[in-house]
């Protein structure tokens, strides 16, 4: 069985025609599926897209709760400041009156000579509170001054 050059020919053509079948099925098939990936990448894009969109409305709709909520926060800090404020100057007129109230009293005692608390003298003041002090006939008409004036300051 001899073969002439031009069977040999057609032979080596149709077996280079079976493989260019054969691997023009094999790329069909990876086309087919880059088609699918493509499809799928396309509706995961579109998911991303929706997200982002999302994302970007709950990042605006943070931003307005935050700036709502800092508005609110500086809105107590200034009230708490100026009650603040308010205490301290309360406090400061209350210790000048209790000052005023116990010069008050020592003048009065160094004017008059008279012991205030039970038995000491009134240089020793100083040393007693007013909370300290005893309730006698002496001092119970300054005790009394002394009430009426802190009700006078309420």
């Amino acid at each position: 069985m001899t073969f002439s050059m031009e069977e040999i020919i057609n032979i080596f053509i149709l077996v280079m025609l079976f493989v260019m079948i054969i691997y023009c099925i094999v790329l069909n098939r990876r086309l087919k599926a880059f088609r699918n990936i493509k499809d799928e990448m396309a509706e995961l894009i579109g998911q991303l897209n929706a997200s982002t969109t999302h994302a970007q409305k709950a990042i605006v709709e943070l931003k307005n709760t935050v700036f709502q909520e800092e508005k609110k926060l500086s809105e107590k800090l200034s009230k708490a400041a100026e009650m603040a404020d308010e205490l301290d100057m309360i406090n400061q007129t209350g210790s000048n009156l209790a000052d005023r109230i116990e010069k008050g009293l020592v003048t009065n005692r160094k004017a008059t000579g008279e012991e205030i608390f039970g038995g000491q003298q009134s240089t020793d003041l100083s040393k007693k509170s007013l909370s300290d002090m005893e309730l006698t006939e002496g001092n119970l008409k300054d005790s009394d001054i002394l009430r009426e004036n802190l009700r006078n300051v309420r």
